[in-house]
């Protein structure tokens, strides 16, 4: 299984005091996050470094969730999706790559167990 301390999340945000606590529960759990408050902060930080995971609100102001999460698989190959919503459900339902949903407000174990699934998709898809 890929270690913590290798996964690399970018959280998106646009609740920024939702956003610096998400970034410390991550890192309470040992992950690298690295949070931006937009879709276009995103997509300069996917094009800058290196993530194995998109952890994005779907109602952003811009651009969407879902629409950066679709150019992220385009940008980074093997890039894990989970997306967090207040609705309780996507605003689409045909995606064309795989993804997690997190209801809000959830619990620290349901992220966790969250970010663990992505990195079992992970270690699965480097074998």
């Amino acid at each position: 299984m890929m270690a913590a301390t290798l996964l690399r999340i970018l959280v998106v945000e646009d609740d920024k005091a939702l956003l610096s606590i998400l970034c410390d529960m991550l890192a309470g759990l040992g992950y690298h996050a690295v949070g931006v408050a937009s879709a276009e902060e995103a997509l300069i930080q996917l094009d800058t470094g290196s993530f194995n995971v998109l952890l994005s609100d779907i109602n952003l102001p811009g651009m969407s969730g879902i629409d950066l999460a679709s150019r992220a698989v385009a940008m980074v190959h093997g890039i894990r999706i989970i997306f967090s919503s207040g609705f309780g459900y996507l605003v689409t339902d045909r995606l064309e790559f795989s993804f997690q949903l997190l209801n809000k407000p959830y619990h620290l174990q349901e992220l966790a167990r969250a970010i663990r699934h992505s990195a079992r998709q992970l270690s699965g898809a480097e074998q």
